[in-house]
């Protein structure tokens, strides 16, 4: 039933791809391949096996199968395929072009065949497949080659890394299939865990991303952010924890994946593009899953039986960080872009008044995905947020004075990358979803699939950070819920064992209601009474240029931090503003003028017009791709 379901589901997706022409049919052919592998995830709770094993030498095949972890990343990323799919219904005709609708297609293929790889080889083709078709929805925009290729460039590093970690995993064991990933060895795990790590955008390879975020389409944005990054999250939660002994490479991931944090969640807070700042969020939350894997992979080799609940717990974190920006960040994203479309604007001040420019349904899926960035409660970031804190405060409880200390400077900043994410989130949430819209007008759009899918993943957002009892029985943890301090079993999540910390988001919800009644009723009372004026400017009316700006907004901040954000004033006439500097890109763009040089240094060598040259460099490649060729065989 499973493989009837997969290769069904590879021919809808192939189909979709070649009739990328016909617009409807396209995206109509994904949502049933992604329905289908919403069943296949589902099946892989009671399922676990290969499916499908094609043998090419010994040690290496082409194989398929399905566990509860896949199925767990199935269902996850199906669901917002499917949202995906059917947004694109109505989005898809400000960009009616082949190369997104084919490329959206083959991208969710290539997914799907990640998470159902049972070796090496299987899952590299997939990673394959996924970047090109990622790079090919860039290119619908129709300019942007050289940021679009500069994407490509990263993701063929990736793939290097994986190619030489799954050669050394060959070299030590003489197989590539995940049951042997135990006899990996170190330089395994390190090359596969960076090739992970790259597609993840954690720092510092997210040079490619501001160059290109703020220009190529919504969905392809939305797919690149949100499906493509837990990948990376997928393979680090099948590879990491499955090799003995990995105490320090884990640090290494741990102090990463702060850094990374830290770091989104500070470049976020000085973006003014509408979808640059949910861009460095999606380095920040990609930053925290990492950490809660370091943690996760560190006490589960820890030989100490009192860790084992530790470990539970951090990997149980993670996963909920990874559905809570999968939900949110796609939200997020058709919620900017279906905002951005409507008024055809760039920035965040441009795009600002949403909830009566444009309408409710984005303008709340914005406040929702932001608020759930922000851990506003009882959304499911809120949990996911605080996993992680209690997680790292539970780092005394590991050996070693080295793994204190650097869990420590990890939970400092951490917490900061979550207050300055917060900051970014309430910033987006004043200027575009409930700011000022002086009148202005959305442009006539369709628009129902868009409010349909929209209104979905808000409603599943709210359910699952309410229900997250459910979640973290979907996750496969029964473990971590109790009753307790009048909070009946299962709707208690522990985070420790002994007792070290409690939380009920159901319960909290509940509360909040209760709270929330009295407000509410107060205001429906009164709010005839309510009138709205303009800001008082003297009895002057406010020219456009003298609103408060998201700009000045984090001006204080990237003045306090002048140093690191590079601030600069730049003056343009009588006017004057701000720019700040990522310093982290500054190797990426001197490395890309480099390679620039040596391109343009070998072009000239080898086209010079002479037909010798040619015949000689055509020569030298066949004679290394036949070496190549003879030493692989």
């Amino acid at each position: 039933m499973i493989q009837a379901e997969f290769w069904l589901a590879v021919i809808l997706f192939l189909l979709g791809a070649f009739l990328a022409s016909y617009r409807k049919v396209t995206y109509i052919l994904a949502f049933s391949a992604s329905l289908l592998v919403l069943l296949m995830g589902v099946a892989g709770f009671t399922f676990s096996g290969i499916f499908w094993k094609y043998t090419l030498l010994p040690g290496i095949s082409l194989s398929l199968g399905i566990d509860r972890l896949s199925g767990v990343f199935l269902v996850m990323a199906a669901v917002v395929w499917i949202a995906l799919a059917l947004y694109s219904l109505d989005y898809s005709r400000l960009y009616p072009h082949k190369s997104l609708a084919a490329g959206f297609n083959v991208g969710l293929l290539g997914m799907l065949w990640i998470l159902t790889a049972r070796d090496g080889l299987t899952l590299m083709i997939g990673w394959e497949v996924m970047t090109v078709a990622a790079f090919v929805m860039m290119l619908a925009s129709g300019k942007y080659f050289q940021q679009s290729f500069r994407f490509l460039a990263f993701g063929e590093f990736s793939f290097i890394f994986l190619l030489v970690g799954f050669a050394a995993m060959y070299i030590s064991s003489g197989s590539i299939a995940f049951e042997n990933i135990q006899t990996g060895g170190m330089l395994f795990m390190v090359f596969v865990s960076l090739g992970f790590i790259i597609k993840m955008d954690i720092v510092p390879f997210h040079g490619w991303m501001s160059g290109i975020y703020g220009e190529i389409p919504d969905t392809a944005a939305a797919i690149l952010s949100a499906p493509v990054t837990l990948m990376g999250v997928y393979g680090l939660e099948r590879i990491i924890p499955a090799i003995p002994n990995n105490e320090a490479w884990s640090l290494v991931l741990i102090v990463l994946g702060a850094v990374s944090a830290f770091w989104g969640g500070l470049q976020a807070v000085a973006a003014n593009k509408v979808r640059l700042l949910p861009a460095y969020s999606t380095i920040e939350n990609n930053g925290m899953i990492l950490t809660a894997i370091g943690f996760y992979a560190i006490a589960k080799g820890s030989r100490d039986p009192g860790l084992h609940y530790l470990s539970l717990f951090a990997q149980a974190a993670s996963l909920v960080l990874a559905l809570s920006h999968t939900l949110a960040k796609t939200l997020l994203f058709m919620s900017l872009g279906h905002a951005k479309e409507a008024y055809n604007v760039h920035t965040i001040d441009e795009a600002r008044g949403v909830w009566s420019g444009v309408g409710k349904t984005p303008a709340l899926g914005i406040v929702i995905a932001a608020l759930s960035f922000s851990a506003f409660p009882p959304l499911i970031g809120f949990t996911g947020e605080w996993m992680i804190l209690e997680t790292i405060f539970q780092s005394y409880k590991f050996p070693g004075a080295a793994t204190a200390f650097f869990a420590a400077i990890s939970g400092v900043l951490t917490a900061m990358a979550i207050g300055l994410i917060s900051f970014a989130m309430i910033k987006l949430i004043g200027y575009t979803a409930l700011g000022y819209d002086h009148g202005r007008k959305s442009q006539p759009m369709a628009k129902t699939w868009m409010r349909i899918t929209e209104t979905s993943l808000q409603l599943l957002i709210v359910i699952c950070g309410i229900g997250l009892p459910a979640v973290i029985l979907f996750f496969g943890y029964p473990e971590l819920l109790f009753g307790l301090l009048g909070v009946p079993k299962p709707f208690a999540l522990v985070s420790g064992d002994p007792l070290f910390g409690i939380i009920s988001p159901t319960f909290i919800a509940i509360i909040m209601f209760i709270l929330l009644i009295i407000p509410i009723l107060v205001f429906m009372a009164n709010r005839k009474s309510i009138r709205k004026v303009n800001s008082w400017n003297g009895g002057v009316p406010l020219d456009e240029q003298e609103f408060f700006t998201a700009q000045a907004y984090s001006q204080i901040l990237e003045h306090i931090l002048r140093k690191v954000y590079r601030t600069r004033e730049i003056s343009l006439g009588m006017h004057r503003r701000i720019e700040v500097e990522d310093i982290l890109l500054r190797p990426i763009k001197s490395f890309t003028r480099l390679v620039q040089k040596l391109g343009e240094g070998e072009a000239l060598v080898i086209m010079n017009g002479k037909i010798s040259a040619y015949v000689t460099y055509i020569l030298i490649l066949f004679v290394l791709a036949f070496i190549i060729g003879v030493i692989v065989i």
